[in-house]
């Protein structure tokens, strides 16, 4: 038979002699390319479910000491470069390659014009005869299979009458070679963003700039320079009335040489695209914000109070050993106020500071201050995870009601032996004769005094803070993205789509018509390159009934 009559379902016969051939088969069975694509899937399926290029403490927290050497050791928090993932992909490379090399030959003579005549087939898909009532010439027959889009024929004498070949679907071939390229393709362009692509973080405060990337490898950072600085112009940020970010952005401007070379406001998703590389906007901080403190030393006679000016971020020390770290700031604090356990009064209660204490003497203790509840405290006392809420009753900035505590405490405790209720009365009156504060007060003063005097003594705390002011000073934190593949990957998904159409819906058709018995004889035969011959039947049935109609008409 000739080849040209071949179904796209036959394969080729190869002599199997040769280790080459026997490769070649091998590779381009369809067997090994689906267990590949199926591995790929798999694999791909995993790093979309497992986040890539997190630090040690990411992976350690989540998923425990065994599960992260069983993970690390098979390289899967950073798969797509894996030399296992490679392999894989060349070996995909490999067997579509070979497909195409073992079949293309076939299909791409299949996919050429018509040049010379078929003879008549052995077989056929579809086939009948028809007895016309009227004689039909060969030009009529093949301007009504135009109107069924044939656009190549070929006829040639056969006896008394005529041969006629046409054909239409040929490009249909074509898509072999599309969808095989273009997975060819995918896999090459993944390769080239696994080799010479990166993923890595930029942090940048408001109006700074920079072209230092960090790009996570296994439990260290890299740098890479970009061949442009990035500048944060303005850094803004909505909140929800639950304190939860709405939305936030960034303005940033790429300079190279000085000189602003792409500008756009970023939000989650909305990226900066610039050459072959995407910017996204991924987290925020803050970026050192200044504030103002007031501390109150409670180890110290008087409880003697400092203002200082500091950053977040900064680290004050004292030669005792003491420290204070400025840790964060919090512009919303969504706590609950209600007094019983069983109930959720959620309200704002603004910008906080959380403080980290440090001294030999009372270990580690964290505070977190509130600008507008000067009053409320909130700690948490060693070795604990979770805030303790409580309330001082006055802001310990208040120099008056502070000194008056101190003065009180050192009252009592000059008391010599057991202090009753007695011996505390008189340790207050002593502490209002000493900031000379008139005793008419000592009733609105004394329970909250006394409360305060109880709060300290059973938390044991060292120190005690208010926050005074700050000037919010915010970070951007950048997700940056090379991906030089991706135009190759995206254009071979563009081939991928065109090939698949190409090979579902266009299917090859070739009809033979013998026309004799000067024009009233018709057989056709035709064949179809595809499995499902119920369409080409149908189709049949329709070319009958219009040669019918033909002959009809040629008769009257």
């Amino acid at each position: 038979m000739n080849p040209d009559t071949l179904n796209s379902e036959q394969k080729p016969t190869l002599p199997a002699s040769s280790p080459g051939v026997r490769l070649l088969r091998f590779l381009s069975s369809m067997p090994v390319a689906i267990a590949l694509l199926s591995l790929v899937a798999l694999v791909s399926m995993i790093g979309t479910v497992l986040v890539q290029n997190r630090d040690q403490d990411f992976y350690l927290s989540r998923l425990g000491p065994f599960w992260y050497r069983v993970f690390d050791a098979l390289d899967f928090f950073d798969m797509y470069s894996a030399w296992w993932f490679i392999t894989i992909m060349g070996l995909l490379v490999l067997s579509v390659t070979a497909a195409l090399v073992r079949h293309g030959p076939r299909f791409w003579k299949l996919s050429r014009p018509l040049r010379t005549m078929r003879p008549w087939p052995v077989k056929a898909d579809g086939e009948f005869e028809l007895e016309l009532e009227g004689q039909v010439a060969p030009q009529q027959l093949e301007q009504l299979l135009r109107r069924h889009g044939f656009r190549e024929f070929r006829q040639q004498p056969e006896g008394k009458g005529i041969l006629l070949l046409a054909r239409k679907g040929r490009l249909g071939r074509l898509g072999f070679f599309l969808v095989h390229g273009a997975v060819v393709l995918i896999c090459i362009g993944g390769l080239i963003t696994s080799q010479l692509g990166f993923r890595g973080v930029m942090n940048l405060a408001e109006g700074e700039s920079d072209n230092i990337v960090y790009v996570q490898n296994g439990s260290e950072y890299r740098r890479l320079q970009l061949p442009f600085h990035v500048r944060n112009d303005n850094f803004t940020i909505n909140y929800y009335n639950t304190g939860m970010p709405r939305e936030y952005s960034s303005q940033l401007t790429l300079l190279e040489d000085g000189e602003a070379v792409a500008q756009k406001r970023i939000t989650v998703n909305d990226p900066l695209r610039y050459l072959d590389m995407t910017f996204y906007q991924a987290s925020f901080g803050d970026a050192g914000s200044e504030t103002r403190i007031t501390l109150r030393d409670l180890t110290r006679k008087g409880f003697p109070a400092q203002q200082v000016e500091s950053a977040v971020g900064r680290t004050l020390e004292e030669g005792s050993g003491m420290k204070l770290e400025l840790k964060e700031l919090r512009q919303h604090n969504i706590i609950n106020t209600a007094q019983e356990e069983d109930r959720q009064q959620r309200q704002d209660a603004g910008p906080s500071l959380d403080i980290l204490y440090q001294s030999p003497a009372s270990g580690n203790i964290t505070y977190r201050v509130y600008l507008a509840y000067p009053h409320m405290l909130a700690f948490v006392p060693m070795g604990a995870e979770t805030l303790t809420y409580a309330n001082l009753g006055f802001s310990p900035a208040d120099g008056r009601m502070m000194g008056l505590l101190a003065a009180y405490l050192e009252a009592v405790n000059d008391i010599a032996g057991e202090v009753g209720p007695e011996q505390r009365r008189g340790a207050f009156a002593s502490a209002l004769r000493r900031m000379e504060i008139p005793l008419e007060h000592a009733a609105e003063l004394g329970s909250r005094i006394i409360h305060a005097e109880q709060l300290l003594r059973r938390h044991k705390l060292p120190m005690l803070f208010t926050l005074d002011d700050f000037v919010p000073k915010m970070y951007t934190g950048l997700q940056v993205a090379r991906d030089p593949g991706a135009p190759l990957v995206w254009s071979a998904c563009l081939l991928l789509v065109i090939g698949l159409y190409m090979m579902i819906y266009m299917h090859e058709k070739r009809v033979w018509l013998r026309l004799g018995d000067n024009g009233h004889r018709l057989q056709i035969r035709a064949i179809l390159s595809h499995r499902d011959k119920h369409p080409l039947r149908n189709y049949l049935q329709r070319l009958q009934t219009e040669l019918a109609e033909l002959g009809q008409k040629a008769r009257s």
